[in-house]
């Protein structure tokens, strides 16, 4: 069942961003669009130059979009530079074609307030709407230019409210992408990734990394005597513990129902059972608040193995955790050094 979900959370997430990356490709598509009939234009004026151009800007969106679909990441810089060069061509269109062209500064600023992060976008429009209101004085009447001015403002107001919260919107998902929504623990698709990132900050640094794997005991009587509610407040209460005793580099995963795992850099398996031991001593000792029941844990750890592959890891710590529980709970087991069982390190070892 946990594969299940895990399977079905993963679909969802390639589907967000699969239409996240439609979106943002189709404003370039549309883009490169709109601004194709200048080239065209441009040629039969007979102005190769700018035709040229314009065709530039219109080749360089095209290639965004299919970029984006790709399913690559693009960078910050290429998109400003492209929305740069849409500024330009857009305000040297209003000043050729004074009336005719005005009208492609509100899609501009669209264009912009959903592309760009909102503090770049407030002021990239502002400063359209100067240029506009600047270049339309000398040209607009008087009734023409108040409204003109009054309907860009407005419009500025509005984008730059829907760029913020649009960013704020995304933060959110982005938040609850890697966060489990109940204890505010990072999530086990969060744990998957982060493993490969342990193994490339041990190869490159060379000190040891260590993995917990952590379980309340008996969790299923606490739900039963005390209600699922208290349950969830143990879990929320074990979770402010745990993240109280890391340091800032180490990571806290709920990977399951009420099992977590910490990723520990720069620590070595005798460590991070002293680590365990601290924490297993504190949590039998006293409730962790008032009205919450008592609880013990389990404890298994493992080091990153040197040798074996990356699924090994995991496979030897939750070794070590079963070993810990079914040798009577309340305890710690460290799994074997890679050494003592000749680079196949699943089974738990001594009892600590």
């Amino acid at each position: 069942m946990k594969k299940l979900r895990l399977a079905e959370v993963r679909q969802v997430e390639k589907s967000f961003n699969w239409h996240s990356r439609q979106n943002f490709s189709a404003i370039f598509l549309l883009g490169g669009g709109a601004v194709f009939p200048f080239v065209l234009l441009r040629w039969q004026a007979g102005d190769g130059v700018g035709s040229a151009l314009t065709a530039a800007l219109v080749l360089s969106f095209w290639a965004l979009a299919a970029w984006s679909l790709s399913g690559r990441r693009i960078g910050i810089v290429p998109v400003l530079v492209m929305l740069v060069l849409c500024d330009l061509m857009t305000h040297i269109t209003v000043m050729r074609l004074y009336q005719n062209g005005i009208f492609w500064i509100y899609p501009l600023m669209m264009a912009v307030a959903y592309v760009m992060p909102w503090r770049w976008s407030i002021p990239l429009n502002m400063l359209n709407v100067i240029i506009t209101v600047w270049h339309a004085a000398g040209w607009m009447s008087e009734d023409e230019f108040s409204r003109l001015a009054a309907t860009l403002l407005v419009t500025w107001v509005f984008l730059s409210f829907f760029a913020f919260n649009l960013e704020q919107q995304h933060g959110i998902l982005r938040n609850l992408v890697v966060h489990d929504p109940l204890t505010g623990a990072f999530n086990r698709r969060y744990f998957e990734r982060k493993l490969d990132e342990a193994r490339r900050q041990w190869m490159r640094t060379g000190n040891p990394y260590s993995m917990m794997m952590i379980d309340i005991d008996h969790f299923k009587l606490v739900n039963d005597i005390h209600g699922h509610a208290m349950g969830d407040k143990v879990l929320v209460a074990l979770v402010a513990y745990l993240n109280a005793q890391l340091r800032p580099q180490d990571r806290l995963f709920r990977v399951g129902g009420e099992e977590f795992a910490l990723l520990l850099p720069e620590t070595s398996a005798a460590q991070a059972v002293q680590l365990a031991e601290c924490i297993l001593k504190t949590l039998a000792a006293a409730s962790l608040a008032r009205g919450l029941p008592r609880f013990t844990v389990s404890a298994g750890v493992a080091e990153l193995p040197a040798r074996s592959p990356l699924s090994e890891w995991q496979t030897r710590c939750d070794a070590a955790l079963y070993a810990a529980k079914g040798s009577g709970r309340n305890r710690v087991v460290a799994a074997e050094p890679e050494d003592a069982v000749n680079g196949v390190s699943n089974e738990a070892g001594h009892l600590l």
